[in-house]
């Protein structure tokens, strides 16, 4: 059902609520002024005519009546309502997911792109590539991290280079690497911490991964390699 609809249904029962609410509390001052007043005669010492009582004692009964079918009304709308609160919340997250998975979607294509524009345009440099010549980002702790719900990644562990919030210090260091000569590289965002792991491999095994952190130890871009468990 159209978002618009909802929530002019929901205006439009509200506006009424407030009308049916009005209605209520001046028919119950209505009636309790009745009911007061055909007390006061039932009472009183002077002739009341029996036809007069009988019509006010009739038209409490109407009001009462009357009153009785406004408040269900009321009750049914307030129902109404409470299922339009429902149907707009689950409406309104809906279209939150959807507008998150299409970001997400373009981020991953955008991300694609532009790995794949680094690795095919960067020229090798002939310059020695030194640890201080690179930004690391973030830091890390040296045991094993463990990341679950880690769009468009396999599951498995990761030898990581750096970490960057930022795109243009993620394009930087892998620039800078790949000018070394070095593609063997790519990273993945986390959406949990809205950063970006570049990693130089993955792997099935821990054993596997550990025996990858001692190959090219030499090398300045792998100074500061950790390793990260996915498990999505």
């Amino acid at each position: 059902r159209p978002f618009k609809s909802i929530t002019a249904e929901n205006n439009a029962l509200n506006a009424l609520k407030t009308d049916l609410d009005n209605i209520i509390a001046t028919r119950s001052d209505d009636i309790k002024k009745l009911e007061e007043l055909y007390e006061d005669m039932t009472e009183s010492d002077t002739l009341t005519n029996g036809l007069v009582l009988l019509q006010y004692k009739n038209k409490i009964k109407r009001l009462i009546s009357e009153q009785a079918s406004a408040i269900e009304t009321r009750a049914q709308l307030e129902s109404r309502l409470e299922s339009i609160k429902v149907a707009t919340e689950y409406e309104r997250r809906r279209r939150i997911k959807r507008a998150a998975y299409k970001n997400e979607d373009d981020r991953y294509a955008q991300d694609r792109a532009a790995l794949n524009y680094i690795l095919n345009n960067t020229p090798r440099s002939n310059t020695q590539l030194t640890e201080d010549d690179l930004d690391f980002g973030n830091e890390r702790r040296k045991n094993i991290a463990i990341m679950k719900n880690v769009n468009s990644v396999d599951n498995g562990y990761y030898l990581i280079l750096a970490v960057h919030n930022s795109v243009d210090k993620r394009d930087d260091f892998i620039k800078k690497v790949v000018a070394t000569g070095d593609k063997q590289i790519d990273f993945f965002y986390d959406v949990s911490t809205s950063k970006y792991y570049i990693f130089k491999r993955r792997t099935n095994s821990i054993d596997e991964a550990n025996a990858i952190k001692q190959i090219d130890k030499d090398k300045p871009y792998n100074a500061r390699l950790s390793i990260v468990k996915i498990e999505n």
